[in-house]
């Protein structure tokens, strides 16, 4: 007996596609632990530990094995997915085979340390792929021809930009920075106008509902925090003004891998990709005003993916019936 799954390895979420059943997970990449480093408990996984950030004791932490695509904890991303794995019910009899997707241009070590990471956790088979190319199939692009398509994907962790054709990278970077960093960038910037300390799952709030590239939005929501100098709890309004300068100046760093990315290609190349733009994918995708913005930047259309956050997840998981488009793909960029 074999179980095919395909995982979405994120920084933010941990998505699991089972063959012929479609997605069966999606759970923050979060685990709750207590005690010190010699002697620790896991208290909590995925959702249940997103819940208590915010409400613990000093002697809980909750944090992300994973860091700007990098494992940080292969023990604690191991106890995480098999906790995953077993909320799925899977007969201790079957042997598990995964498709991982994996952050694009990693080292050979970092794949390896993937590799054991998943073995840890029980799976029996795995092989690696780019997220960024598995994102592209899942937006409903294919990359079998020789026809060019050009994409941004804006990660919890990192954002990565490629150029995919002929079931390959043709050229691709990596910027080590994404939603996550954004909202710590967010908190501080809160934190800096208003003398209140806001968590990141509120500055993650604060960047879904009212972060914008538009100079004149006036979106606006009222958070709660602590005040630096009272210690008391407080209330402010945050407006969509307050934090562009963060979003902008993250979203400038992409825009530079994006150019550089475009000015790598062959000349052939680049007359596609300026032709039909640029496909953008992932969470972050969703700060209003993005299309625009970056459009106007490159001088070329941009378009949003229809899936956005499960881009990556639908992708990998429509490969596990394609076995032949996989095989290739796998040959060329895979693990």
């Amino acid at each position: 007996m074999k179980t095919v799954l395909a995982i979405d390895m994120g920084n933010s979420y941990i998505s699991i596609y089972k063959k012929n059943c479609g997605i069966v997970l999606k759970e923050p990449n979060l685990i709750a632990v207590s005690g010190s480093n010699s002697n620790y408990k896991i208290i909590a996984f995925g959702n249940e530990a997103k819940k208590l950030q915010g409400k613990t004791a000093e002697n809980v932490v909750i944090f992300t094995p994973i860091s700007e695509g990098e494992i940080k904890s292969r023990e604690y991303l191991s106890a995480l997915i098999k906790h995953f794995l077993e909320k799925l019910s899977i007969s201790k009899f079957s042997k598990i085979k995964a498709l991982v997707t994996i952050p694009c241009g990693i080292s050979k070590q970092a794949k390896d340390l993937y590799r054991k990471t998943c073995f840890m956790a029980g799976i029996d088979e795995v092989k690696l792929m780019p997220s960024i190319v598995a994102a592209t199939i899942g937006s409903g692009k294919s990359i079998k021809g020789d026809s060019t398509t050009f994409v941004a994907s804006f990660g919890g962790g990192v954002t990565e930009v490629a150029v995919l054709n002929l079931n390959s990278i043709v050229k691709g970077g990596t910027l080590a920075c994404g939603g996550r960093s954004l909202d710590v960038a967010i908190a501080t910037s809160v934190a800096e106008k208003n003398g209140v300390l806001v968590g990141v799952s509120s500055a993650e709030k604060i960047k879904e509902e009212v972060g914008s590239l538009y100079e004149n939005d006036t979106l606006n929501m009222e958070v709660s925090g602590i005040n630096v100098s009272s210690k008391m709890p407080q209330n402010i309004i945050v407006f969509s003004k307050d934090i562009r300068l963060k979003i902008t100046g993250y979203i400038d760093e992409v825009i530079k891998l994006i150019e550089t990315t475009l000015n790598l290609c062959p000349p052939e190349v680049s007359a596609d990709i300026t032709q039909d733009g640029l496909l953008l994918v992932g969470g972050g995708s969703k700060i209003v005003g993005l299309c625009e913005y970056i459009s106007k930047a490159i001088k070329m259309p941009c378009v949003l993916s229809e899936y956005t956050e499960n881009a990556t997840i639908l992708g990998a998981g429509k490969l596990l019936s394609d076995e032949s488009e996989l095989k290739t793909i796998l040959e060329n960029v895979g693990g």
